[in-house]
């Protein structure tokens, strides 16, 4: 009878072990999908970071332009998350939409920021809205400029480009062989973890009457 029960009881505790041991491999390859799918977040980009735009949610974008602008670089970058490329792009590309004299200096002057075309500066918003998911984009900024009762020196802030006590933590030099703009050293845009409406970055400054700024508003972006 003895030698039964302890039979019995090796029995329970071999088929406990290897429940206990089943659970374990469960437990262990569940762990492994969830994370293999899961993506490494960081404040403010993760999710525009670490995936490719759908195709066919750029195919959506109404592209439009009243300057015979290419936009198809500006897209490809975008849709591949591609956030420094897309930043110059559009530089160049709103030169493009200023006019000659612009593309000739890299520098939109007073007459041609004036006339910028409305067409295209929704076009560039529209495709940076597309890939950030409304994130990023003339749009996102001028959202965050309401928010902060259009208080630029907060927004800019808000966005990462000034801090309140009015450093500029973004700049750029002028390069006069390429007649180009570029980054300052350690004055770069973070291309890898910002703000809602931290990109894209151009020409910015407080002369409001006379800026980009002044043309967004006009355009009702």
């Amino acid at each position: 009878m003895a030698k039964n029960n302890q039979t019995v009881l090796a029995l329970t505790l071999l088929i406990t072990a290897s429940l206990i041991g089943i659970f374990a491999v469960l437990s262990w390859i569940g762990y492994s999908l969830t994370r293999s799918k899961s993506e490494i977040k960081s404040p403010g980009s993760s999710d525009l970071v670490n995936k490719t735009t759908d195709s066919s949610s750029f195919k959506q974008v109404e592209i439009t332009t009243a300057r015979n602008v290419d936009y198809s670089q500006l897209q490809k970058y975008l849709q591949s998350k591609d956030w420094q490329e897309a930043n110059r792009e559009t530089y160049l590309r709103m030169l493009d939409v200023a006019g000659t004299k612009a593309q000739a200096e890299g520098s939109i002057g007073k007459d041609e920021m004036n006339t910028l075309s409305c067409v295209d500066l929704k076009t560039i918003d529209r495709l940076w809205s597309t890939a950030s998911d409304g994130k990023l984009g003339f749009s996102a900024q001028e959202k965050i400029l309401r928010e902060q009762k259009n208080d630029y020196r907060k927004m800019y802030d808000a966005v990462g480009w000034q801090t309140l006590t009015g450093e500029w933590l973004i700049q750029w030099n002028y390069n006069q062989q390429t007649k180009r703009y570029e980054y300052k050293p350690g004055k770069e845009p973070n291309f890898k973890t910002f703000p809602p409406g931290h990109l894209p970055t151009v020409e910015r400054g407080y002369n409001f009457d006379v800026s980009v700024d002044a043309a967004l508003t006009k355009c009702g972006i």
